[in-house]
């Protein structure tokens, strides 16, 4: 069904209530995907997903790569302006919101969790996220986090905008999410912006997806060089947030009227 909304429901162990939680949300239509707490692989899949539950054991706690993984989940859902739902007991809490700080900016459900509320507070994100959707969606792959963040909390305004700090976490991403624009660093260490978008170019998922260049030097030989890889357009780092703004929106209304 098209309507049908994709849950999340992430656990280490697949428990006798883990189960139970899965057949209640099936009941209502959901849907249930579980999955084991591969949190790495998770967060490449997010723009697919409409509520992500996270049932949680404080046995996660002592496997620090696990821990490494949800400190990175809980930056790139922030980032992306999403919520996940945190299921756990009363005296696991206080634990958990120590080990992984980032914990503190979602909503947690103690066990035995109270479905209805659950299920209130997920349709409500649900219904927030689809409203999100209609804007359109840009990706940043720049190997400054500090410049791709600070220009990412600017378009958020009128953008869904996430950003990823190389190339190849930006392939990566691009297999699991939708996106209408790429905003591609030129200059990067290991695999430069040309090389990424001859890669997208070769690729038919990701040939037709617009990229806008990022440069940093903006000589005359630069910029010819830039507009010889025949990308959508180029920006200056130097430029203001408020002209990237007005370039970008340009940008996507001429493509409108393009398509009519």
């Amino acid at each position: 069904m098209s309507n049908t909304k994709k849950v999340v429901l992430v656990s280490h162990q697949f428990s006798v209530v883990v189960k139970s939680m899965e057949k209640s949300l099936k009941e209502l239509q959901y849907d249930v995907i579980l999955m084991e707490d591969d949190y790495e692989t998770l967060t490449l899949g997010l723009g697919n997903i409409d509520a992500l539950l996270l049932y949680l054991q404080d046995s996660v706690l002592s496997d620090h790569k696990k821990v490494k993984e949800l400190f990175l989940l809980c930056d790139t859902l922030k980032d992306m302006d999403k919520k996940m739902f945190l299921i756990g007991t009363d005296q696991d809490k206080d634990v958990f919101m120590k080990g992984v700080p980032g914990f503190v900016d979602f909503p947690w459900f103690s066990r035995p969790v109270d479905m209805k509320a659950l299920i209130r507070e997920m349709e409500t994100e649900i219904k927030r996220q689809a409203t999100m959707k209609e804007k359109k969606k840009i990706l940043i792959i720049d190997d400054d986090p500090f410049y791709a963040k600070m220009i990412s909390e600017f378009l958020k305004v009128s953008y869904t905008v996430d950003f990823v700090e190389d190339g190849m976490k930006g392939i990566a991403y691009l297999a699991a999410n939708k996106v209408d624009l790429i905003l591609l660093d030129y200059e990067m260490p290991v695999v430069d912006g040309p090389k990424i978008l001859e890669m997208l170019k070769m690729h038919p998922d990701t040939a037709r997806i617009p990229v806008i260049f990022l440069t940093g030097i903006g000589t005359k030989e630069s910029i010819k060089r830039v507009l010889s890889l025949k990308p959508q357009g180029y920006v200056l780092k130097t430029t203001t947030s408020q002209d990237l703004l007005k370039t970008l929106d340009e940008f996507f209304e001429k493509q409108k009227m393009g398509n009519k």
